[in-house]
């Protein structure tokens, strides 16, 4: 019966280490911890990779480094949410605005403020696109849109005025909505 194993003198190398260094003890590497500054391109999404080449572990025995792959985590943020390249939002806006629209200053990623107008009569839930004001495509040299949703925001405190100004406002109008008749299929 014949049994092989690596040599525990020298590892398998063929040579031996006889003044063994006092930072790596024969190995041939040491572990350093290495700031490295990243690029990370516009418009990445969560769970896509940066590369990194030959900024990884050292290669075996003089050989070439390895590459350090980096997984993007994107944070949430407490306003805005993603859609592909698109940004998505709900903006409030108030009562009076909806029923007379109005001009709205709407922040964007960037941190500047887009003024878009909306028309009299918008309803809660209304959908707005402003083009091309969306993540920039991280293959493509075109943005994604910003798509805004309005919610309409009803008072909950009213002034004494403010009271009677709608009170009067209600005379003036059919305060009953229209009543959709639906079949029995819906």
């Amino acid at each position: 019966m014949q049994t092989t194993k690596t040599c525990p003198n020298c590892g398998g190398e063929g040579k031996i280490v006889k003044e063994k260094c006092p930072d790596c003890r024969g190995r041939g590497k040491t572990r350093n911890l290495v700031k490295i500054n990243v690029k990370i391109p516009a418009g990445i999404a969560n769970g896509q990779t940066v590369v990194l080449r030959e900024e990884g572990e050292a290669g075996e025995k003089g050989g070439p480094k390895g590459d350090l792959y980096i997984v993007v985590d994107i944070k949430k943020h407490s306003i805005y949410s993603r859609n592909g390249d698109n940004v998505i939002c709900q903006i409030p806006i108030t009562f009076t605005q909806a029923t007379l629209g109005a001009d709205l200053k709407i922040p964007m990623v960037n941190g500047n403020k887009e003024t878009y107008k909306i028309p009299e009569g918008t309803q809660t839930g209304t959908r707005f696109t402003i083009k091309n004001k969306g993540f920039k495509s991280v293959n493509g040299n075109w943005n994604g849109d910003y798509i805004f949703t309005v919610i309409v925001q009803t008072p909950k405190k009213l002034t004494a005025e403010q009271r009677e100004l709608l009170n009067k406002l209600a005379k003036t109008m059919n305060e009953q909505p229209p009543v959709r008749k639906r079949g029995i299929f819906g």
